[in-house]
């Protein structure tokens, strides 16, 4: 009997601890599917575009066009338009660290850890290391998403790239059921750490410059 209560207790701190720093995704069939990659033309938008502001340290919204296929323990590769050109994610953070952040504007803990995130990437911006972010909306129109997700990263000064989350890049990592989950890719490609939950700055920099070199 007191093997059972501890073993209760131990599952009701987890679920309280987890419930605090991350999301579920399962909540109803229109409220998580994310938006799928068909019916809309892949576009590129300025963070600052959405309120017609100049700001150069904003990053960029991206629409993800395709998706390639799950290796186990590797990064997920998939591609975007950017100045007319196909850009590749394994191509464009070839023989870099890469923090991948899932997330999304509507979940709490993740808004929460951005501040955390944002100082990651400025104290690394002169280091083999590149943070991006794929934000998973609840909504079903993409170029909505985007311009909720660029109205954010204006208001709150983001300065690295985020796309928008497509089902397929989803299915590919196997599923993503909370957000933030956040993964450590080194410079090989190969899934370093996954972090499931918020974390701060000083964890993900534990994390990083285990595989920084």
């Amino acid at each position: 009997m007191n093997n059972f209560k501890s073993f209760a207790i131990f599952i009701l701190i987890t679920f309280v601890l987890v419930s605090n720093s991350a999301c579920t995704q399962e909540k109803t069939n229109d409220e998580t599917k994310v938006a799928m990659n068909t019916g809309y033309n892949p576009h590129e938008m300025l963070a600052s575009n959405a309120s017609g502001a100049d700001n150069a340290a904003i990053g960029k919204v991206y629409q993800i066009e395709s998706v390639g296929k799950a290796k186990q323990g590797s990064a997920i590769d998939f591609s975007w338009k950017e100045n007319g050109n196909t850009v590749s994610f394994l191509n464009y953070t070839k023989g870099k660290v890469v923090l991948l952040n899932f997330w999304g504007t509507w979940c709490p803990p993740c808004r929460r850890e951005i501040p955390d995130l944002i100082e990651v990437s400025k104290d690394l911006v002169n280091k083999d290391f590149v943070l991006i972010g794929i934000a998973l909306e609840r909504g079903s129109d993409n170029n909505a998403n985007a311009t909720k997700v660029a109205d954010f990263m204006k208001n709150n000064g983001i300065p690295y790239n985020i796309f928008i989350g497509i089902q397929d890049l989803v299915n590919a990592y196997g599923g993503i059921p909370a957000v933030p989950t956040t993964y450590i890719i080194d410079k090989t490609g190969k899934i370093s750490e996954t972090i499931v939950g918020m974390r701060g700055k000083s964890d993900f920099l534990e994390s990083i410059n285990r595989v920084l070199k």
